[in-house]
């Protein structure tokens, strides 16, 4: 039996409500999905106004059939979230097998901003700013969310907590950046086995972040489960992460991420009409640690394949990395590097590139007047304060100001390399070294 949400017996105090009805009756009648469709009864209208959060029970399906779900104004919780979210603590209170699963065309709208941010948290007033993502998470095995469109998240869209054994398909962003961390879709501590596919759009910030690091979710923590981020597959991200990143790796206070593979990921960005982004992806941060930085061997077993890049950096190195692969990775547009860093350091060890593209247009943007060599800027590898080493296969450079930039004692091993029309080949100091197919140049 499928119970219809339009029955006048469900119908509560509001939207809320009357979804939440008809998911418990569904539950006591033992049906396991109901459908919101794209007309409310209830209001004769065709939104629905969320004024708290929809909790879904285990072994649940909702259904949405081209709807519109709109956060009312002034609220301040989530949009969906599991039942026992931020109340149990042990493997037996985990629940399983939650899906939302969108039909035609659904739109899922964080509506108007209620001022509550990460800088009014718990003050003046406001509860933690956690009641502000689309989507809370907590400790479930067994997610699918699938074919929706989220524009205006109020802060991150879809957020997730120790949670394993999930899958996001087919969801699209539409973000206009007017409050800080408008992230699409963040794994943090103790998140695994997830499945991320076809993810597009702009978002206000990341657009998929994985932080596994020391926050308010430490007083989420779930007996029996481990803290680190592993086992994640992410293929076609094509998306504008405003100034922000494509996808982030981030992990300190002991907390690992490892087994990561991820596969085509494209800036889509515009970067003649506002600053570029940071980076498309980025390998760690020296900042956000709590009890201490990360280990060398904590960000482990990495392999991305396909980039293409229009911000500052293709593939950003901070911190610590090792075992890492980077595969077929391409700039275009104005990039400042291929390889680059934030500027904060770190020691690398076994990580290798592969089929690296760099060329800079090396033009003045809007004017189209292309540059003369001596005005040239931009390196395919420009690595500050990093030690360590790593490999670069297959290079191919054009029209660049440096093929390598380092300062501190970097080993950069480059085999096959094609370079035309670069100004300062090396710069290199503080013990920086750098071999061509075998052979020491400088």
């Amino acid at each position: 039996m499928i119970l219809n949400v339009n029955d006048i017996q469900y119908f509560g105090d509001c939207d809320s409500a009357t979804i939440q009805n008809a998911i418990d009756a569904a539950v006591k009648n033992g049906c396991s999905q109901i459908t919101i469709p794209r007309y409310n009864a209830r209001t004769d209208s065709m939104e629905w106004r969320i004024s708290r959060a929809i909790r879904l029970p285990s072994n649940f399906t909702l259904i949405l059939d081209n709807c519109y779900m709109v956060q009312e104004t002034g609220v301040y919780d989530n949009m969906f979230t599991n039942r026992n979210t931020c109340e149990g603590f042990t493997l037996e209170d985990e629940q399983t097998n939650i899906a939302i699963i969108g039909k035609g065309n659904v739109c899922l709208d964080g509506g108007e901003h209620n001022h509550l941010l990460e800088k009014t948290s718990g003050r003046y007033g406001f509860p933690r700013v956690w009641k502000n993502t689309m989507f809370f998470w907590h400790n479930v095995n067994g997610l699918r969310l699938e074919n929706v469109h989220i524009e205006n998240q109020r802060w991150w869209a879809v957020t997730h907590v120790f949670c394993r054994n999930v899958t996001i398909k087919n969801v699209n962003f539409d973000a206009i950046p007017h409050v800080p961390n408008m992230d699409g879709i963040d794994l943090r501590i103790g998140c695994n086995h997830f499945d991320i596919q076809n993810i597009t759009g702009r978002t206000g910030d990341d657009v998929i972040a994985m932080s596994a690091i020391s926050g308010t979710e430490y007083g989420w923590k779930v007996e029996g489960k481990d803290t680190h981020i592993h086992d994640v597959k992410i293929r076609n991200v094509l998306g504008d992460p405003f100034i922000h990143l494509v996808v982030r790796f981030l992990n300190h206070d002991g907390n690992e991420i490892y087994n990561v593979d991820v596969d085509t990921v494209m800036d889509v960005s515009d970067f003649t009409t506002k600053k570029r982004p940071h980076a498309t992806i980025d390998m760690g941060c020296a900042l956000y640690s709590k009890i201490r930085p990360s280990q060398l061997g904590e960000t482990r077993n990495i392999r991305v394949r396909n980039v293409t890049s229009r911000g500052e950096t293709a593939v950003r190195l901070n911190h610590q990395l090792t075992d890492a692969v980077f595969t077929n990775i391409k700039t275009y547009g104005d990039n400042i590097a291929a390889i680059g860093t934030q500027g904060k350091g770190g020691y690398m060890e076994d990580v290798v590139f592969e089929d690296v593209y760099y060329g800079s247009v090396q033009q003045e943007i809007f004017v189209s007047t292309p540059l003369p060599p001596e005005k040239y800027h931009g390196a395919a590898i420009a690595l500050t304060d990093v030690t360590g080493n790593i490999t670069v296969k297959n290079l191919t450079v054009d029209k660049v100001r440096h093929l390598v930039k380092a300062n501190k004692a970097l080993s950069v091993a480059i085999e096959n390399s094609q370079c035309t029309q670069c100004l300062i080949p090396y710069e290199l100091s503080g013990g920086a070294t750098v071999t061509v197919d075998g052979e020491d140049v400088q």
